[in-house]
Formats: structure tokens, sequence, C-alpha cells
């Protein structure tokens, strides 16, 4: 598996089945979850872990777990994913963090890291983000990595806006 070096706070792991639980604690918190349809189940994310294992062994990059290099503590998720986007296959940076690690930096820091290891390892000339209109936490990620709304889509029959990573 291709995994990011560190970055300054922060080692990427290949997100497993070993983080299921943390992953659930992710996945069944409403406000961590507040723009996805639903909080997930044990099933769902164990389901979410496996379709990112696939990806993996298929893309060669998928969500990574993101722990603190300090103390080891599990972060959330961050990774690269292929979207599909009006029938073009495009790089998208995703992340989602614990709440309690919210306002601390670490969703840029991965974001950033993430966008640019997509670049340097994968050779992705573009790019992207998918985020919810009303998601204003993760499009000031966006924006901070100098990030532009493009085009709205309607993806997973919900609207989005797909943000161009410069």
């Amino acid at each position: 598996m291709i995994v990011p070096p560190p970055s300054e706070r922060i080692r990427f792991a290949p997100l497993t089945l070993d983080y299921l639980d943390v992953m659930c604690d992710l996945h069944g918190d409403a406000e961590v979850m507040r723009h996805y349809p639903n909080v997930f189940t044990r099933e769902e994310t164990q389901q979410w872990i496996e379709r990112s294992l696939a990806r993996m062994e298929r893309d060669g990059h998928s969500f990574y777990a993101l722990e603190s290099l300090e103390t080891g503590e599990f972060l959330g998720q961050c990774g690269i994913l292929l979207q599909e986007v009006e029938g073009v296959f495009e790089a998208e940076v995703g992340y989602l963090l614990m709440r309690k690690h919210w306002h601390k930096g670490y969703a840029t820091e991965a974001a950033r890291h993430c966008r640019d290891f997509a670049r340097s390892r994968f050779c992705y000339k573009r790019v992207i983000s998918l985020i919810s209109p009303e998601n204003i936490p993760s499009q000031n990620v966006a924006k901070r990595l100098g990030a532009g709304i493009e085009k709205r889509i309607i993806k997973w029959d919900l609207p989005h806006d797909v943000w161009l990573h410069v």
C-alpha cells in the first residue's frame, strides 16, 4: 500500500478494519456526519472501510487513517479518491475529522498533504474536492488551500460544489 509520509503533525496509515471502533465513533457522531444523509451503523462503517481497501488495491490510494504524531491518537480520515464527475474520473481530496480535533488545523494540514501527494506521487494534474453547498467548515478548508468553486453538480442525489485545487 502506498501511504503518504508524515506531515508536520500527522501520521498517515492505511485505513484497515483495525480502525473499525474509532471509525464507528467518527461515523456515529451526528454533528460530524451532518452533511451526510445519516450517521453510519457499525455495518455501514465496516463496508466503508472495505470499499476504501478495495480502492487502495485498485487505484493505489484511498482514505488514510490520521494519527497524531505526538500522541498516536486517532484524528480522523483523509485521502485521495477517484470520483466520477460528469463522466470523467477526477482525483478528489476528502477529509473527515473527529469533532474533538476540529479547529486545530488538522483538516487543512491533512488535505494539503494529500493534495500534494496526489500530484507528486500519482501525477494528477487536477485535484478537486466535492463539498456540499451547506458545508461551510469544509469550504473553509478548501479556501485555505487556494481552491475555488468550478461548478455545481448533483452527486449521490445531492448538490455538491466541485472545488478545484490550484
